[in-house]
């Protein structure tokens, strides 16, 4: 085992998408997700984390930050 999968639990994946994707099952969006529709998570810590990183990170950095969480979140399964 190479010491990439022993520090990092990175391991080879197939350069085909087709391949890569083959076990999935296929889903299709059903229609649009709007922003103000996915809630953050309601608890102190992330209150607390929001407020320390809209403080301290660049804006710049805290918006793509944002943007990866909504898209993330969109594109998931209901959970």
């Amino acid at each position: 085992m190479s010491k990439h999968v022993e520090d990092y639990g990175w391991h080879a994946v197939p350069r085909s998408l087709d391949t890569l994707v083959a076990d999935r099952p296929s889903s299709k969006p059903s229609e649009p997700v709007k922003v103000d529709e996915i809630p953050l998570p309601d608890s102190p810590v992330v209150k607390q984390v929001m407020a320390y990183a809209g403080e301290h990170l660049p804006s710049k950095t805290f918006n793509h930050s944002m943007r990866v969480f909504y898209y993330g979140r969109a594109t998931q399964p209901s959970v």
